[in-house]
């Protein structure tokens, strides 16, 4: 039986709101979703998907950005709603009913938007959980949305938060982001490394969760010429193993907590790192070094 459309309320106002969306050119493949999350979808650490929880209710979104796609990718859909691209432990099990299509004929950069939505019966019992899965086609590459929540009223409570995710969607271009730099950014950039405390978890028999103990490990910051910034620890992948040639627009996408930007002005380095930009650092400008919180890092 089809499942009941007022607990939903979401296809006819999300259509709404994708086609007032400003058109975003595309160019090269692959392309990649870009939106805001609003505050209150928390970000986990796990991946993939990218997955943002509500932080009122039992409910969250999960983002599987672009892949190659055949070309019957919409008849798949339509046949399987891709079940096989989602994550096991998020695969929809036994339908509640069978699941409804339709079309969103726009959303800023995609060829095509399809969506199904449908309800999934609970293992241990309850009411059914209230499912939509949107496909976003861009050339030879389509992406995934796949919404979720443990009830129609958790779905009712969460439906604001997925809304504002989904009104800041577009499909950017492949390629790297073009950014302004500045002779002072140039002069700064290049691979700073430090040493820093590291969790170090210890998994086994007997072992509780959670247990293990702090290291200390190699931490580093890239900087690049055009402002933009990665950290991580023990070290980075880069082509030829070459930091010039590092991919930070392929490292925002798949670790934004530890991708963000960096202005130098005057004797005054700003650093925003985040998906949201939020976590800033200001520090004095030092040549051939860093000092953020208690440890200094040396440009290599």
């Amino acid at each position: 039986m089809r499942p009941p459309q007022r607990s939903y309320r979401i296809a006819g106002a999300l259509l709404l709101l994708l086609t007032r969306l400003e058109p975003s050119a595309r160019g090269q493949t692959p392309p990649h979703l870009s939106y805001t999350p609003p505050a209150d979808l928390y970000h986990s650490a796990l991946r993939p998907p990218e997955v943002y929880e509500s932080t009122k209710i039992n409910a969250s979104i999960h983002v599987y950005d672009f892949r190659s796609a055949p070309a019957d990718v919409v008849d798949r859909f339509r046949r399987t709603m891709l079940r096989e691209w989602i994550t096991p432990q998020y695969q929809e099990t036994q339908l509640a009913g069978p699941p409804t299509f339709a079309v969103w004929p726009a959303m800023p950069g995609a060829d095509a938007v399809h969506y199904a939505q449908f309800s999934e019966v609970q293992s241990f019992g309850g009411g059914a959980r209230p499912r939509l899965r949107v496909l976003i086609v861009a050339g030879s590459a389509a992406a995934i949305l796949d919404l979720q929540a443990q009830s129609p009223q958790a779905w009712s409570v969460a439906y604001p938060s997925f809304q504002a995710l989904i009104s800041t969607i577009r499909v950017d271009a492949g390629g790297r982001t073009t950014r302004s730099e500045t002779p002072a950014m140039r002069s700064y950039a290049g691979l700073y490394v430090g040493t820093k405390p590291k969790f170090i978890s210890v998994i086994g028999a007997g072992v509780g969760a959670g247990s293990g103990g702090f290291v200390q490990a190699t931490h580093l910051y890239l900087f690049s010429a055009d402002g933009r910034v990665y950290r991580a620890y023990d070290g980075i992948s880069a082509p030829g193993g070459d930091p010039r040639r590092f991919d930070f627009d392929e490292a925002a996408r798949a670790d934004p907590v530890n991708s963000g930007v960096y202005t130098v002005t005057g004797n005054q380095l700003t650093i925003q790192m985040g998906e949201r930009q939020d976590e800033v650092t200001v520090v004095p400008l030092e040549s051939g070094r860093v000092t953020i919180g208690t440890v200094t890092y040396v440009r290599q």
